[in-house]
């Protein structure tokens, strides 16, 4: 052997800290826009299936991770009585004015008591956080009886076999950085909804999509700002260079340009009793 050694990812750092330095900071100048292109993307799908729920009248509900509040928004003008968290609330401030209860609250670590929800919903935030398994069974005993539990999260695997060989290798680099900075496991969305069902939820069930992305179009712009965002850090790390990156802008702004982007497990179950 020669002695040489090849040096360890770095440590994920403390989890609030993703929040107020990281590539998900709220003081990064292009989030509050990248929030809201997302709600744009998402929030058809996740309007649909809330209201194939049937939450009663003046259901209690809990947004998680609440960030730009599209979703907490539309429930609390329905009548719903919303609480909505996120470690960062600074873009939630207005939901006050819909009598929407906005915590700063950390889902890891900060607690409800039993039964204190008719509904709970988080989007795109469970992959993120340390032990997901763990979150759903905190999440769930959160719910009052007959409550349900409904989840929205991403998996990464359509877009790593990209016949795009830039957007292939940025997206690659960023499911890495996610990993390694992050701790997000970009995988875990696929267990769905076999994590609700260990958590003692009942009536399970479970949908699948795949994101499209096609040159220009909004699901290319949330790319560039969310790889834009993170681009520096991935550079440094060596897991794609400037070039790289340049490529692949170009790619997701051709009009020719179509493709996959992430694929979308929506899973929920229900409180028994």
């Amino acid at each position: 052997m020669d002695g040489s050694t090849t040096a360890a990812p770095p440590a994920p750092v403390p989890f609030q800290d993703r929040y107020s330095d990281g590539m998900f900071s709220h003081s990064l100048a292009t989030e509050r826009h990248r929030l809201e292109l997302l709600e744009s993307l998402l929030d058809g799908p996740t309007h649909d299936r809330i209201d194939a729920l049937r939450p009663a009248p003046g259901a209690r509900v809990l947004e998680v991770g609440g960030g730009g509040g599209s979703v907490a928004r539309r429930m609390a003008r329905q009548g719903a009585r919303v609480t909505v968290t996120d470690l960062d609330t600074r873009f939630l401030t207005d939901l006050g004015d819909l009598g929407v209860r906005v915590l700063r609250h950390d889902v890891c670590t900060d607690d409800f008591p039993p039964g204190s929800f008719d509904l709970v919903h988080a989007r795109y935030v469970v992959l993120h956080l340390p032990e997901p398994d763990r979150v759903v069974a905190r999440l769930a005993s959160w719910l009052a009886p007959g409550g349900t539990l409904l989840l929205e999260e991403p998996a990464s695997f359509p877009v790593l076999d990209s016949p795009h060989p830039a957007y292939r290798t940025v997206m690659r680099a960023f499911r890495t950085h996610l990993e390694r900075t992050v701790g997000t496991d970009t995988g875990w969305a696929r267990t769905l909804p076999v994590p609700l069902q260990r958590a003692g939820l009942t009536g399970t069930g479970m949908e699948a999509r795949i994101q499209p992305v096609s040159g220009g179009d909004t699901e290319a712009q949330w790319w560039r700002l969310s790889l834009e965002q993170s681009r520096a850090a991935m550079v440094a790390a060596g897991l794609a260079s400037d070039a790289d990156f340049e490529a692949a802008y170009e790619e997701l702004a051709r009009p020719d340009f179509h493709d996959l982007s992430l694929a979308v497990f929506t899973a929920w179950g229900r409180k028994p009793g």
